[in-house]
This record gives structure tokens, sequence and C-alpha cells, in this order.
């Protein structure tokens, strides 16, 4: 077999086609500071007809957790599946090579294998790919973490990305935002967590380090806990890097506590419904990068931004980079959540033309000190006047 090919066994009636793919083009996300990477690699057959994979990669706890394939489509379908697989991500398409991307599979099957995670459907398609070999030194592993990350523009982008990838026990990418060995003794949590909200402020300046202190908001699964710590920050030859690391504090945090901690205001638009499906279906077409859930009472749909610049603030949220969130329930109500005020004209725009301004009418606009439009989607409401009602 050619160093540049690979083969597909697809499954069916105990018989199995082994049609031949040369390698054309992959790129995939720079996301990986968030934990996670969209993949896609462009094949094509003696045939001359185009094969597609999609890869969703998580680098935490799930490894491999999602895959699509499709033969011979238009770009437009293309897009379609990109958005709906890896839009949220809220990254870029980077360039990769072959041996670039069976690298990050592999990497990513590791946590399958470690975490006895099942691979998504389709692993005939795929399971070549996973058997094949690399040569990666540390030269080129470093030009694909460079691939796979954005640039790092500021000591607040760094800090909280060192943070949320230690509380997620994800060492790789904490030794990537590190001066070398400079990562021993950090260990903020002893098992993957969440990071919620981190607050970064500067506390001197000793030569070339710039110190800060970090309070760290983290989920623990049950509860919550404030992890302060003392990070060092030195510019070098590779960009802004991690030079000290240091835990100074750990405190558990009621659920009550969290939450105030978490207070900050949310904008809510409440519209009427003529007909539920007909809303569906609109959002599913005009929407596909948005995140879905079926809910008992509903369909919500969260949208993100198209960047993780949220990153960059002093004060990170770890739902910074929701646009907005969209709830139509079984009562024919739409409820529609954004914690940037901006984004309120642009998103009573988009509901008043179209087939929207047709099927949809402004019944109330809400503004409210701490986030509640997810509390009424889990509330089992199906009216958000009752469930305001009920909250009083």
């Amino acid at each position: 077999m050619k160093k540049d090919r690979f083969k597909v066994i697809k499954g069916g009636g105990g018989k199995t086609s082994i049609p031949k793919y040369k390698f054309k083009k992959g790129y995939v996300t720079n996301t990986r500071l968030m934990g996670v990477v969209g993949m896609k690699l462009y094949w094509e057959n003696e045939e001359k007809n185009e094969y597609i994979q999609f890869f969703h990669l998580d680098f935490e706890e799930y490894g491999i957790d999602g895959y699509e394939s499709v033969t011979n489509v238009s770009k437009e379908e293309i897009d379609f599946i990109s958005a709906k697989m890896m839009g949220g991500l809220g990254g870029k398409f980077i360039k990769i090579s072959k041996r670039e991307s069976i690298y990050l599979l592999n990497e990513s099957y590791k946590i399958n294998i470690k975490n006895n995670e099942p691979l998504p459907q389709g692993v005939e398609e795929y399971d070549i790919l996973l058997k094949s070999k690399v040569n990666i030194d540390k030269d080129i592993e470093f030009r694909v973490w460079k691939k796979i990350c954005e640039d790092i523009v500021n000591d607040f982008q760094l800090i909280n990305y060192f943070i949320m990838r230690a509380v997620g026990m994800d060492r790789k990418a904490q030794r990537f935002l590190c001066i070398e060995d400079k990562l021993r003794g950090f260990n903020p949590t002893d098992k993957s967590c969440t990071l919620i909200k981190n607050v970064v402020e500067l506390s001197h300046v000793d030569k070339e380090i710039k110190y800060y202190t970090s309070e760290s908001l983290v989920d623990l699964d049950k509860g919550y806990q404030i992890i302060i710590s003392k990070i060092g920050i030195m510019e070098t030859e590779d960009g802004y890097r991690v030079a000290y690391a240091e835990v100074n504090n750990k405190m558990k945090i009621s659920s009550i506590e969290a939450t105030f901690q978490l207070k900050k205001s949310e904008y809510i638009l409440v519209y009427s419904a003529e007909e539920l499906l007909d809303i569906v279906e609109v959002l599913d077409k005009d929407k596909p990068n948005a995140m879905q859930n079926i809910h008992q009472t509903g369909f919500l749909y969260t949208e993100f931004n198209p960047d993780n610049d949220h990153v960059k603030n002093p004060i990170y949220y770890l739902n910074g980079d929701i646009f907005a969130v969209y709830f139509i329930t079984t009562e024919r109500q739409l409820a529609v959540g954004t914690f940037c005020e901006e984004n309120l004209m642009g998103i009573k725009k988009y509901f008043a033309q179209g087939v929207f301004g047709k099927l949809l009418e402004l019944e109330g606009e809400f503004k409210t000190d701490t986030p509640l439009l997810y509390e009424f989607v889990h509330s089992g409401y199906e009216d958000f006047y009752d469930f305001l009602n009920h909250e009083k």
C-alpha cells in the first residue's frame, strides 16, 4: 500500500468493499486551548470522487466524540455539517497535513482508551487512521500546537487558558503554555473539573516577570471551590508564557455563594408564536452552528459567538462565549436570552423580519440581575410568565 493511501472498510451484509482513498487536504480549528477541536479531512478515491470526514475531538474527557462522512456533496452541505459539528467552537480552520491529522486523531483516541469512552459510529471508516503510526519529534509537535492554538495576545488570555487547562487536568496544554519545567507542583484540582469564572489582577512586577493573582471559581460536580493562585508571566521568543505558578489557597463554597459569584445581568425577550414547528424549522436552517437540546417543555438552541475573545478579558465567564439562547416552548412561546445588551438590537431585528415577522409577536422585554432563562428551561414550566409568578 502506498504511503499516502488508506483503505476504508464499509460494513453491510457480511460483505466488505475496500476502496482506496488518497489524502488531498485537511483542516483543524485552532481551539485546542478550549479543550476541543474540530477536524475535516478531504480524500479522493480512484474514481475521482471526493470523500470528506468530519471529527469532533475532546482532549479532556471524551476523546473522539463526534464523526460524520460524506461523498460528493456540495460546498454548501460541507459548510452546513462543519457549522453543525464545529461552529460553536469559536475558532478558525487551519490547514494541516495528513501526518499532523493522524497525530491529533491518535492523541484524542488515547483519551477514549484511558476513560473507557466509546467511539462514535462509523469507526470502520476511520479505524485505519487510528492504527496508523506517525513519527512526531518535539519540533513537529510544537509546530502542530502552534496551528491548533490561537495566538496569545495578552496576559489575561494566557492566565485564563492556563487555569482552564489546569483544572481540566489537561497537562499537555498546560506544558505548551509554560516555560519548560515551570509546571511542577501546580495542581489546583485532583480531578478534571470545570472553570466557570476567573478573575485576574496584576499584583507586581519583578524584573522580567509580571505576577498576577487569579481567583478561580471551579465546579467540582458535587459542590464549588474558590482557588487563589499566583501566576507569573514572561514574554519569550515563543510569545507570552507562564514562568511561575503556585496555588495559595483553596476554599469550598455553597451553591448560593457560587450563584452570587456568577451574578450578572441577562436580557430576555418573550414572543408569542403562531406555530412551534415552523419556528423550529427556520432556526434549524438559519442557525446550524447552534447547539440543540430537546427538553420536556420545548426546544433549546444555544448560539455561540464566532470567536473566543471572552478569554482575553480580566474577568472570564464560562458562558461568556454565548451570543444568545432561544427556547421554544410547547405553549407556543419563544423566550430569548442574552448577556450582552448590544446583542438585543440585532436579535429584535432578526425576529422582526422575514418569516418571523409573520410568526412571532413581541410580548415582553426584561432585564434580570442574575441569569434566569436557563432556570426557566429546567423549571418544567411552559409559560415564562407562569415561571416568573412562581419565582415571586
